[in-house]
């Protein structure tokens, strides 16, 4: 025995399949509009340019802290060295 055919979708059905298309294409649409935006506001942080800023100002933090002498220059135990020779 053969099993029967489905029935021919009505015009009600098919504007029904219709709008939830539109709707679909729709939201998708508002999302890859989001996405993309949120793409292009996290380009900015992640910039060469910016690691570098920040990977400077850790240098510059990390360098205040770990010694008292501000000025750059040597202690001045190494400038009493004699520069001739080792000990």
């Amino acid at each position: 025995m053969k099993s029967p055919k489905a029935p021919k979708p009505s015009a009600a059905d098919q504007a029904m399949i219709a709008r939830q298309g539109m709707q679909l294409d729709e939201e998708m649409a508002k999302n890859e509009k989001r996405l993309k935006a949120v793409a292009r506001g996290g380009l900015g942080t992640k910039s060469l340019l910016g690691t570098a800023k920040q990977a400077a100002a850790k240098q510059v933090k990390g360098a205040d802290n770990s010694s008292s002498n501000k000025t750059g220059l040597p202690p001045t135990s190494l400038m009493n060295t004699n520069l001739r020779g080792y000990r």
